[in-house]
C-alpha cells in the first residue's frame, strides 16, 4: 500500500506542470457528450494552380533526380505551377549546380535544420497557388503522377495521395501512401495498406507527407496546429484525423505513383535513442489530441506521467494544451455523428471529377449490396447506371458494405463517390419479417444520418431511392432541395392487410417520382401515377449459336426466396418427370453466394443431373451452353430479369404464369408459359424432342426484342431525369 502511495504521489508530481493538458483532454471528452454539436461538412473553393513544395536536407544527389522527374511530371499539367524547395540545415554551396539548371524555382535557404513540420511550414509561406503537392526530396514521380490527382480535387476534399512503390522492388510494401490504421488499447497505430491492382481511388485516413497534393489554405491551418510534433514524424496523421473531423476527404489515388528511395534522411542526424524518444513523445501527443486508442484520458495521463524528463517538458504550455483540446474535441464529436476512421478505406469510393459541364447529380440510395451484382435488383442498377453515366454523374449511398470489396470496382468506377455503410442489424436464422417491419429495418438510423450527410456532401439533383424496403427515407426530406423519386423493383400493394396497405400508399406519396418495373406493377400503384422503365437483358443476338441438347439452366439466386422456392418445386414436380423421359438430362443452376450452404441441408440440390454453381457468374457463357431455361416463380412482383435475358441470348425460356409478369402480353414466341411449375415438364418435353422445332422459336422474336434491351430501358431512364433535372438536362 505504501508503495502505491509513492508511486501515485510521484505521478502528480510528474503531472502538475501538465494541468492544462490534463483538464483540456478530460474537459473535450465531457463537452463532446454534452454538446456534440452536428455534422460538419467542409466545402472550398475550386482552387486552380499548384505549388510544389520539396523540404530538402543534405540529399543533393537525389534531389537532382527528383527535380529531374518533377519537370517532367509539371509538363502534363497546364495550370499556373511553382516550385518550392526549402533546404534546411545544409551548406548552400551544395546546391549551386542544382539552382543552375532550375533557376526559375523558388530556392530558400535556411542554416539551421527547421525539421520536416518547419520546413513544410516555411515554404507554404511563400506559396501561391490553391493546392500543394508535398514532395519528398527523395521521391520520383511518375510522368503523368500529377495529372492523375487533378481530377480528384472535388470542393469537399483536402488532399490527395499517390501511391508510392519503393525504388528497389524486393523491399516488401510497408510504405504505399494507402493509409489505415489497427485498433489498439495501449498504443497509437497506424499503418499502411497495400492496394494491389487497384486502379479506382479509395477514402485515405491522412495524406503522406512527402507525396500529397493537399488544399493549400487548409494545410497552412493544419502545419500550424502540428508544430508540436517538431521535429519530424506523425504530423501528417495528425493532418488527415482534423480534416475527416471536420468534414473534409481524404482520397488515395493509385494511378498517380511515384518511387521512393527511402535514404533515411531523420537517423542521418539523429541517434536511434532520440528518434524513438520523439516517436513516442509524439504517438502519445497523439493519442492525447485524438483519444486514438480509445482508452480513458486519464490512462493516457498516466502514461505521460511515465515519460522522459525530456518529452514531458515538451508537451507542456497552454498553447499545446489548447491545441490537444480543440482537436480532441472535433475528433470526439465527429465519432458522436458516427465517423468511423475504421472504415473510411474501405467505404469510400471516388470516380474523377469532370469540369467540362454541370451534369445532373443523382444520388443512389439501397438496401441491399449491388456490385458485383448477385441479384436481379443490383443487375438492373448496374446497367442502367453503366448506360448513363457518360451523362450523369452518380453516386452511391449503399448499406451491406461488407459484401463490396475489389471485385466491385469494376462497377463503382461509373459512380464519382460512394460512401458504404453497415449496421442494420439482420440476424442469421431469423424469422421472416413483416413489409412495415422491413421497412423499419432497413431505413435505420445510422442509414438516415448517412443520407442527410450524402446529400449534404454531394449537393444532388435527384434522390434516387432504390427498393420499397428505403421508401420511408423520404419521411426526412425537408422542403426545397433535390427531387425524390422511388425506384419500385417490386410493389407489394394488394395484399390483404388493408393498413399495410394504406401504410406503403402514405409513403410512396412523399416522392416527386415513382418508378415500376412493370404494367402490372403500375396499375397496383394507382391512382399514384408512375413512370414504367421494365427490366431488360443484354442484347446478345449478335452472337447468336443455336442451342444444344440436354442442359436446362435456372439464373436464380437463392437471395431471393421466390428464387429458391421454385426451383426446389420444380425438383420436386417437374424434374423427375423430365429425367424419367431424358435420362441424360442436366440441370445447371447459378444459385449465387448463399447456396452452397442451403445445398449442404438439402439432397435435393446435390441429386444426379444438378450441377449448382455456388458464386456470382457471368450468365453469358452458361446461356451459350443451355438448351433453354427456366423461370419457376411463384406470387412474384415487378418482372424477372432473367427471362428477358434468355431471349436476348437466343435461348427459350419456359415460365410459369406468375413468371411472365410484365411480358406476358408482348406476343413473344420464345417465352413458353405454363399454369404452374408442374406443368412446366409437359411444356419442355417438346423443346427437348424436337431440336430444329426449338430452334425455329430461338429467332423468332428478333422483330419485338428491340424495346426489351437494357439501352432501351436507359433511354426511358434519360427521359425521367430530363423531366426531374430541366436545368441541368442530361
Amino acid at each position: 500500500m505504501i508503495g502505491r502511495l509513492r508511486r501515485l504521489a510521484g505521478y502528480t508530481r510528474r503531472l502538475l506542470p501538465h494541468l492544462p493538458l490534463a483538464a483540456a483532454v478530460v474537459g473535450a471528452d465531457l463537452l463532446a457528450r454534452l454538446r456534440p454539436g452536428s455534422v460538419r461538412i467542409a466545402r472550398g473553393a475550386r482552387a486552380q494552380g499548384i505549388s510544389v513544395i520539396v523540404p530538402e536536407r543534405g540529399t543533393p544527389d537525389l534531389l537532382a533526380e527528383t527535380l529531374a522527374a518533377l519537370e517532367q511530371a509539371l509538363l502534363g499539367v497546364a495550370e499556373a505551377q511553382q516550385v518550392v524547395i526549402v533546404v534546411n540545415g545544409a551548406a548552400r554551396a551544395d546546391y549551386a549546380e542544382l539552382q543552375r539548371r532550375w533557376p526559375t524555382y523558388d530556392w530558400q535557404f535556411h542554416d539551421r535544420a527547421l525539421g520536416y513540420n518547419g520546413a513544410v511550414e516555411a515554404g507554404l509561406a511563400a506559396v501561391r497557388h490553391g493546392w500543394t503537392y508535398l514532395l519528398n526530396s527523395d521521391m520520383r514521380l511518375a510522368p503523368d503522377a500529377l495529372a492523375q490527382l487533378l481530377p480528384y480535387r472535388d470542393t469537399n476534399v483536402f488532399a490527395v495521395t499517390s501511391q508510392i512503390f519503393f525504388t528497389d522492388p524486393a523491399r516488401r510494401r510497408e510504405e504505399t501512401g494507402w493509409s489505415d490504421y489497427h485498433l489498439n488499447i495501449e498504443f497509437a497505430e497506424v499503418y499502411e495498406r497495400d492496394p494491389g491492382d487497384a486502379r479506382m481511388a479509395r477514402g485515405n485516413l491522412y495524406p503522406g507527407g512527402g507525396s500529397s497534393l493537399c488544399r493549400t489554405d487548409v494545410l497552412r491551418r493544419y502545419v500550424a496546429g502540428s508544430r508540436d510534433f517538431s521535429p519530424f514524424y506523425w504530423e501528417d496523421a495528425d493532418w488527415g484525423i482534423r480534416a475527416w473531423s471536420e468534414g473534409w476527404e481524404v482520397v488515395f489515388c493509385p494511378l498517380s505513383q511515384a518511387h521512393h528511395h527511402h535514404r533515411g534522411t531523420v537517423r542521418r542526424y539523429y541517434d536511434e535513442n532520440e528518434v524513438a524518444r520523439v516517436i513516442g513523445r509524439n504517438e502519445l501527443l497523439f493519442d492525447l489530441r485524438h483519444r486514438w486508442t480509445r482508452r480513458h484520458a486519464l490512462r493516457s495521463l498516466q502514461r505521460l506521467a511515465l515519460l522522459d524528463t525530456a518529452s514531458r517538458r515538451e508537451l507542456r504550455g497552454l498553447g499545446l494544451a489548447w491545441r490537444a483540446f480543440h482537436s480532441r474535441l472535433t475528433t470526439q464529436r465527429a465519432r458522436a455523428h458516427g465517423l468511423r476512421f475504421d472504415r473510411i478505406t474501405r467505404d469510400r469510393w471516388y470516380g474523377p471529377q469532370r469540369e467540362d459541364q454541370r451534369r445532373p447529380r443523382v444520388l443512389l440510395v439501397t438496401p441491399f449490396a449491388l456490385f458485383p451484382p448477385a441479384h436481379g435488383g443490383a443487375r438492373r442498377v448496374a446497367e442502367l447506371v453503366t448506360r448513363l453515366s457518360g451523362e450523369i454523374d452518380f453516386f452511391l449511398l449503399g448499406d451491406e458494405a461488407s459484401l463490396y470489396g475489389d471485385a466491385s470496382e469494376t462497377w463503382l468506377q461509373h459512380f464519382r463517390g460512394v460512401h458504404l455503410l453497415e449496421g442494420r442489424g439482420d440476424r442469421a436464422g431469423e424469422a421472416p419479417l413483416t413489409l412495415q417491419q422491413r421497412l423499419q429495418r432497413h431505413a435505420w438510423p445510422g442509414l438516415r444520418a448517412g443520407l442527410a450527410a450524402a446529400i449534404a456532401r454531394f449537393q444532388p439533383d435527384v434522390v434516387q431511392v432504390e427498393f420499397m424496403e428505403l421508401a420511408d427515407l423520404a419521411a426526412d426530406r425537408g422542403s426545397g432541395g433535390p427531387r425524390w423519386l422511388l425506384c419500385l423493383h417490386d410493389v407489394y400493394l394488394g395484399s390483404r392487410d388493408a393498413d399495410e396497405d394504406a401504410m406503403q400508399r402514405a409513403a410512396i406519396a412523399r416522392y416527386d417520382a415513382v418508378v415500376a418495373c412493370s404494367a402490372e406493377d403500375a396499375a397496383l400503384l394507382a391512382p399514384q401515377s408512375a413512370s414504367l422503365v421494365g427490366n431488360g437483358a443484354v442484347d446478345r443476338r449478335t452472337g447468336y449459336a443455336p442451342s444444344p441438347d440436354g442442359l436446362l439452366l435456372f439464373m436464380g439466386p437463392f437471395r431471393y426466396a421466390q428464387n429458391l422456392h421454385g426451383i426446389l418445386a420444380f425438383l420436386d414436380t417437374a424434374w423427375p418427370a423430365l429425367r424419367a423421359e431424358f435420362p441424360d438430362l442436366r440441370l445447371r443452376i447459378l444459385g449465387g453466394g448463399e447456396s452452397a450452404a442451403i445445398a449442404e441441408k438439402d439432397a435435393r440440390l446435390r441429386q444426379p443431373g444438378i450441377e449448382l454453381i455456388s458464386a456470382f457468374v457471368d450468365p453469358a457463357p452458361h446461356l451459350a451452353e443451355c438448351t433453354l431455361s427456366l423461370n419457376p416463380q411463384i406470387d412474384i412482383r415487378g418482372s424477372s430479369i432473367k427471362l428477358i435475358e434468355s431471349l436476348l441470348a437466343g435461348r427459350i425460356c419456359v415460365s410459369t404464369a406468375d413468371g411472365m409478369r410484365g411480358f406476358a402480353d408482348a406476343g413473344l414466341q420464345a417465352l413458353i408459359g405454363s399454369a404452374d411449375i408442374a406443368g412446366m415438364a409437359a411444356a419442355i418435353a417438346p423443346l427437348l424432342r424436337d431440336t430444329a422445332a426449338r430452334r425455329r422459336l430461338e429467332v423468332a422474336d428478333n422483330g419485338l426484342l428491340d424495346r426489351y434491351t437494357w439501352d432501351a430501358m436507359a433511354a426511358r431512364q434519360r427521359e425521367l431525369y430530363r423531366s426531374l433535372t430541366p436545368e441541368h438536362p442530361p
